[in-house]
């Protein structure tokens, strides 16, 4: 019997200097490395949101490697995690 995958959705919004740095673009490179979907995408007040869902290990493997490549831009975050399938095809930048 083939174990059961626990399916994620992490939304994390990330402050600091994040908006005009390549934060978008950069965390959209990492997210080629992991089987995950989702976003990233610029928000209003100068934050950062990222939507990461896919296989618990994949996602937290992708946050992992986002915070620490991009570790020099953000100062604090917020994060919300739900179980559920996931809602997206693919990874990709959003716009507002």
């Amino acid at each position: 019997m083939i174990p059961k995958r626990h399916t994620i959705r992490i939304r994390i919004v990330y402050s600091g200097r994040v908006q005009g740095v390549g934060f978008r673009w950069q965390v959209n490179q990492v997210s080629k490395d992991f089987a995950v979907t989702g976003f990233v995408r610029n928000l209003e007040d100068g934050t950062v949101e990222l939507l990461v869902e896919g296989d618990s290990s994949e996602v937290s493997r992708m946050i992992g490697a986002v915070e620490k490549k991009l570790k020099n831009f953000w100062n604090s975050k917020v994060e919300d995690e739900r179980a559920g399938d996931p809602q997206f095809e693919n990874f990709s930048i959003d716009y507002l």
